[in-house]
C-alpha cells in the first residue's frame, strides 16, 4: 500500500519523524506524541493483514515510552532522546487516547499495553480544559462502551456541551477558529448520540451549519473545499485564505461522515487533488503537502499532512472511528440517574 510506503519512508527505529523537506525526512527535528499517536490509528484501523506489525509496535512503543506517570503524555520528543515538555498541552494526550483506544480490538499483544495506558491516563482527563482535548478524549472513550471509561466520556461530553451552550447564534463555536475546528463539533454530536443529549445534538448541528459557510467556497461545478488559513480568524475578522492546511481537510471530512453527508465529505477529500483555490494538487508520488499557500503548494511533506491525507482517505473506505450508535450509553445513565 503506498500509505505503508510513505510512513516507512519516515520511520526510524524510535518513531514516526515530525518534518520531511519536499520528500526528505528531517531527522534533526524529531518526533511527536501527535504524529505518532496518528499513525497509530491508521494502522490499527486498517483492515487484519493490511498492517505493518513492525510499524504498530514502534508508534505503539513511541507512546508508551511518552506517557508520564501521571498519565499525561509529553509530546516532543528530540532525535537524543530528551523530552521537550512535560505534558502540559492537553491535545498531544487526547490523540493518544484516541488512538489507545483503537487497539482495543487488536490482539492482547497490543491491546493490553494500550488499555493500561488509558486506565492510567483516565484521571488527568477528568480535568481537561482544552477544547479539542476533550474532543479527541471522548471520541476514543466512546469506542470502549464500558466502565470506567463511560463515566469520564460523560464528563468530557458535558464540559464540551457546555462550552458550546455559551456561545451567541451569530458565532456558535467556543472561541476562534483556530485548526482542527470541526473536531470538538464531531465529538458533540457522537455523545449526543451515544448518551441521547439531544440538546448536544442541536448545539453540534448549529456549529456545523457556521463551519461550512466558512469552509466551502462556490465555484465553477459547485462548492470547493476552501478551510480557514493558518493565520485564524477570530469573530468579527475577515477570514485568511492561506496558509491552508491538510488537517482542516481531514476534519472537516470526518464531521460531515458522521453527520451523514457524504457529497460534503468527498469534496474537502478532492481539497488534496486539485479542487481548492488555487486548483492544483496537493499530493503526488512523495507524498501529501504540507499546505497551500498563496503561491502555491508548500512542497514540504510532514508528518501531520502525510497521516491527514491517509486518515481522510481510510474514512471514505471504511467509515469513522469510533461508528458510535444512538444511546449505546443508555443503560449507564438511566443507571445513574442521568438525562434522556
Amino acid at each position: 500500500m503506498f500509505g505503508l510506503a510513505w510512513l516507512r519512508a519516515r520511520t526510524d527505529a524510535r518513531g514516526l519523524l515530525e518534518h520531511a523537506r519536499q520528500g526528505v525526512p528531517l531527522w534533526a527535528e524529531g518526533y511527536t506524541t501527535d504524529d505518532n499517536a496518528r499513525a497509530l490509528l491508521y494502522l490499527a484501523l486498517l483492515p487484519e493483514g493490511a498492517r505493518d506489525e513492525g510499524l504498530l509496535q514502534t508508534y505503539l512503543a513511541f507512546l508508551l515510552y511518552m506517557q508520564k506517570e501521571d498519565g499525561r503524555f509529553r509530546n516532543g520528543l528530540t532525535p537524543d532522546g530528551r523530552f521537550e515538555d512535560e505534558g502540559e498541552a492537553e491535545d498531544p494526550t487526547g490523540r493518544a487516547v484516541l488512538a489507545l483506544a483503537a487497539l482495543q480490538s487488536l490482539p492482547p499483544a497490543y491491546a493490553g499495553p494500550a488499555r493500561e495506558a488509558l486506565l492510567r491516563a483516565l484521571p488527568a482527563l477528568e480535568g481537561f480544559a482544552s477544547l479539542r482535548g476533550r474532543a479527541y478524549a471522548l471520541l476514543g472513550l466512546l469506542a470502549l462502551r464500558e466502565e470506567p471509561f463511560l463515566e469520564v466520556a460523560e464528563a468530557l461530553g458535558e464540559g464540551l456541551l457546555r462550552a458550546f451552550r455559551g456561545t451567541e447564534p451569530d458565532w456558535p463555536f467556543p472561541g476562534d477558529l483556530t485548526y482542527a475546528n470541526h473536531r470538538p463539533v464531531e465529538a458533540l454530536h457522537a455523545y449526543g448520540l451515544a448518551f441521547r443529549r439531544r440538546e448536544a445534538l442541536a448545539l453540534a448541528q448549529r456549529a456545523l451549519a457556521f463551519l461550512k459557510e466558512r469552509y466551502f467556497t462556490p465555484g465553477e461545478g459547485g462548492l470547493f473545499f476552501d478551510p480557514v488559513g493558518n493565520r485564524f480568524m477570530a469573530r468579527g475578522q475577515e477570514k485568511p485564505l492561506f496558509d491552508q492546511q491538510p488537517i482542516e481537510a481531514k476534519c472537516a471530512l470526518l464531521a460531515h461522515l458522521r453527520f451523514g453527508e457524504r457529497a460534503l465529505a468527498e469534496t474537502a477529500f478532492l481539497w488534496f487533488h486539485g479542487r481548492n483555490r488555487l486548483q492544483v494538487p496537493l499530493v503526488d508520488a512523495f507524498g501529501p503537502m504540507d499546505g497551500l499557500t498563496p503561491k502555491g503548494p508548500n512542497p514540504n511533506r510532514g508528518a501531520e499532512a502525510l497521516l491527514s491525507y491517509l486518515l481522510s482517505w481510510q474514512a471514505l473506505a471504511q467509515g469513522v472511528f469510533p461508528r458510535v450508535e444512538e444511546g449505546q450509553a443508555l443503560g449507564r445513565v438511566f443507571a445513574l440517574g442521568g438525562r434522556p
